[in-house]
């Protein structure tokens, strides 16, 4: 394969692009980068390290890329022809549901009846990421069951343990190689000592639940009061990986977005997880790509998103590229 780590980079750059940032100044949007991979969520695994590897993820100053929890499978990146292997997740299916305002005021409803959760610098995930190894020619699909937890000054953990199999043996394709983990596998633990562990005041400080104060801690991951909902949904899921938000927060998130007036109901379906959701789709920077927010229906919280391609970029097939499942076993 002749596609250098350069190129590869820069497609996983398009397939989910960050937002303008100062270069004059490291970023908000750096810094939460820069603690992923001080947390291990974008970092070459220590255990097994192979030559030349780079690891690359869709979305990385969102949350960690994601996909429903199973154990690491190792993909044929390029066919012999040079094209994209499409093994990638199926598409969700919606059905009919209310109006945007109804989905708002189920939400809301469901947000006020018990059990009432508070916020918690603790959370618990499932991930998904493509690691391309060059040498090899191959992508590695790794799904992750993710605990982090932290608080102001003291030490932070980072605990990633692998799930089910994306396939059994017998429905395995004949490009996926099998998982190098049986499921409970410990991946990996990353462990920050508080001197190392830095976040924007203004996240780290985080409580309350009304505009006034989640706005400067979604400011610190990027928007503004001119944020499209793509953009405030990229903010919003870099809030969450460091908080487990209160159904308050949740409620006021979801006000935020829609109040930004290029939000648009899909329908429920069933998420990665099994999950009853309301699928919204939020406004994209990427013509070739189209971001949704899934809302339980059980719940009214924010329990998900996911970034697909409608259409071909450059060696990245259409399909599913990332997703983050939060309130993971609730």
């Amino acid at each position: 394969m002749n596609v250098s780590v350069d190129e590869l980079d820069r497609l996983f750059r398009a397939a989910h692009p960050a937002p303008p940032q100062d270069h004059e100044a490291l970023s908000a949007a750096h810094i939460a980068l820069r603690e992923d991979i001080i947390r291990g969520a974008v970092r070459p695994r220590r255990h097994r390290q192979r030559p030349r590897r780079t690891l690359l993820w869709a979305g990385l100053t969102t949350a960690v890329a994601t996909v429903v929890a199973a154990a690491v499978i190792a993909v044929n990146v390029l066919s012999p022809t040079g094209q994209a292997v499409a093994l990638t997740p199926p598409p969700l299916e919606y059905r009919p549901s209310g109006s945007l305002s109804d989905v708002v005021d189920d939400a809301e409803q469901a947000l006020l009846a018990p059990p009432d959760i508070q916020q918690e610098s603790r959370v618990h995930s499932v991930s998904w990421g493509w690691s391309v190894d060059v040498a090899q020619d191959h992508v590695e699909v790794v799904p992750q069951d993710i605990t982090f937890v932290w608080a102001p000054g003291e030490t932070a953990t980072s605990t990633i343990v692998a799930g089910d199999p994306y396939w059994s043996d017998a429905e395995r394709p004949a490009d996926v190689e099998p998982s190098e983990y049986q499921p409970g596998d410990l991946i990996d633990e990353v462990v920050i000592p508080p001197e190392d562990f830095t976040l924007p005041a203004a996240a780290a400080t985080l409580s309350g639940s009304s505009r006034e104060d989640l706005e400067p801690a979604l400011a610190a991951f990027g928007a503004t009061p001119a944020s499209s909902s793509g953009e405030l949904l990229s903010a919003i899921a870099g809030l969450m990986q460091y908080w487990t938000l209160s159904d308050a927060q949740h409620a006021t998130l979801l006000r935020l977005l829609i109040d930004t007036g290029d939000v648009h109901v899909l329908g429920e379906t069933t998420d990665r997880l099994g999950r009853d959701v309301i699928g919204l789709r939020v406004a994209s920077a990427t013509p070739e790509r189209v971001d949704t927010v899934f809302v339980s229906i059980e719940s009214g919280r924010i329990v998900g998103t996911e970034s697909e391609l409608i259409e071909p970029l450059d060696t990245l097939p259409v399909g599913v590229i990332s997703y983050t499942m939060w309130d993971a076993g609730r």
